[in-house]
């Protein structure tokens, strides 16, 4: 083999090399901010606010009237705050900051039930504006969920139980 050969041979390495590198720093980097990303998203649903919020929401009985949720400023408060949460938390889904996964394993019940408590609120809300933007994306999210994350744990299977045998 003469110089030149060596040369582009050698060049072609290094080029291939460096795409390689690239591709497994930007895989690195995405999981990277993904979990920062779900760091965020535990860091707000631990807060002393949202957990308040979410009892009262939980509290709700099915098939309440937007009326009925609107008579009690602490419980429309309530829905307010856990909507607007789980509002920014359905966008960082759907823009894949946050994977669906981890929303589902970390509240994906409690999504499900928030959504089911406070539907009927919403939807009068969505026709009193004339818009169907209120709390949109805590709708979509309830509705990725159901769809595609059955998961593990259920009303009958704690995690406790669907992840006994997990290892560090």
């Amino acid at each position: 083999m003469d110089l030149s050969t060596v040369a582009n041979v050698a060049t072609a390495l290094t080029v291939i090399t460096g795409v390689g590198f690239g591709l497994v720093e930007a895989q690195r980097s995405r999981r990277a901010r993904q979990e920062r990303a779900a760091y965020a998203a535990v860091q707000a649903l631990l807060s002393p606010e949202w957990m308040k919020s979410m009892i009262i929401v939980h509290s709700i009985p099915d098939g309440s009237s937007a009326s009925a949720i609107e008579a009690d400023a602490n419980v429309l408060n309530a829905a307010h705050s856990v909507g607007v949460i789980l509002e920014g938390l359905g966008y960082s889904v759907y823009a894949r900051i946050v994977p669906l996964r981890v929303v589902a394993d970390l509240v994906g019940g409690t999504v499900r039930l928030a959504w089911r408590k406070l539907q009927p609120y919403v939807e009068e809300e969505r026709r009193r504006s004339g818009s169907q933007k209120t709390f949109e994306w805590f709708q979509w999210l309830a509705i990725q969920l159901e769809r595609h994350s059955p998961g593990k744990t259920n009303l009958q299977v704690g995690a406790q139980e669907a992840y006994r045998d997990w290892k560090p």
